[in-house]
């Protein structure tokens, strides 16, 4: 394996800073389109740590990530080359200081997670399992729509988009079957949710 297999939250959280450049802001599709177009894994993983922080309260990043999800899932689908990203995104910026506080504050727990991700069960690499992760992974990007409205209700999609990415991008098969059963008990929570 590379090192960023062997580190995926780590390596994307790493890329994420080095995505600024030499400026303090950058907008979502710049960070995005810096992975490359068939990142696959990181781009879930990023998109649930998001999620997963206060970065995720920044007023349109819930909704701007749930257009890059349903975007970079339905490439995973049809197998295209560039993925569909409207230029509006560009309007939801993120400031390199919020960045780096998260990265400062999360690395401890993430080194932790890391340390348990390895290549296993690698038959949930082939299909149908890479199909059931992007179906997955557009229905939890739909349900940031409703609940942006709720404070830290974004919470749950974000951390079932951050353990599909995982399990993708360590190769483990064993996060994504544990991905695939909690995604029924984190429907049902979101259902409630939006219908209460």
């Amino acid at each position: 394996m590379t090192s960023d297999d062997e580190k995926p939250l780590q390596a994307t959280l790493d890329h994420l800073d080095d995505a600024f450049e030499d400026a303090e802001t950058s907008d979502l599709i710049s960070i995005v389109e810096s992975f490359g177009k068939r990142a696959f894994g990181p781009i879930l993983i990023l998109s649930g740590l998001i999620l997963l922080t206060p970065l995720g309260a920044i007023p349109g990043v819930p909704v701007a990530l749930g257009i890059i999800i349903i975007s970079f899932s339905i490439q995973l689908l049809f197998g295209r080359e560039t993925p569909w990203m409207p230029k509006v995104l560009a309007r939801v910026k993120m400031r390199r200081k919020d960045v780096t506080k998260t990265k400062e504050k999360t690395a401890p727990i993430l080194v932790k997670i890391d340390g348990l991700l390895r290549q296993r069960f690698i038959w949930t690499t082939k299909r149908p399992f890479p199909i059931l992760t992007a179906v997955l992974s557009i229905i939890f990007a739909i349900t940031l729509i409703p609940l942006g409205a709720i404070p830290f209700a974004v919470v749950i999609p974000g951390f079932m988009i951050c353990l599909l990415g995982l399990g993708t991008a360590a190769r483990d098969g064993l996060i994504l079957l544990i991905a695939y059963v909690m995604s029924f008990a984190a429907l049902g929570g979101i259902a409630l949710l939006i219908l209460r």
